[in-house]
């Protein structure tokens, strides 16, 4: 079982990605802002983080940074409206562009977990 957190500012879909998710065997974490991902980060040990780049608080590259800063080989799958560009070259395993098909993030999570041996709880 693999350990996710997800960090979305939309509620709805937070919560549809969390159960398909825990449906697939995996544990879910969420965050609903940069802030409180921010705090989950620096707590858990995570296998896969999906991020979305617009949100409250502090915004989805300034968590991208402190990931990679601080838990390199913690695999991100980008989930947001924002085109690749505004990564600004920082590195990730995966990138989706909202909106998006469950097929296509089932897809892109399965593609991304096997470059990580999942974490112990």
């Amino acid at each position: 079982m693999s350990r996710i957190l997800i960090v979305e500012d939309e509620e709805v879909l937070t919560d549809s990605l969390q159960d398909i998710l825990e449906g697939e065997g995996h544990q879910v974490l969420t965050a609903h802002n940069g802030m409180d991902a921010l705090d989950t980060l620096a707590h858990e040990q995570l296998d896969l983080v999906l991020l979305d780049l617009m949100l409250p608080l502090v915004d989805g590259l300034t968590v991208l940074q402190t990931l990679r800063r601080d838990a390199p080989s913690t695999a991100v799958l980008v989930v947001t409206s924002c085109g690749r560009e505004a990564l600004k070259g920082l590195p990730v395993q995966g990138f989706l562009r909202k909106p998006f098909s469950l097929q296509a993030l089932l897809d892109a999570v399965k593609r991304v977990l096997p470059q990580a041996p999942p974490t112990p709880r």
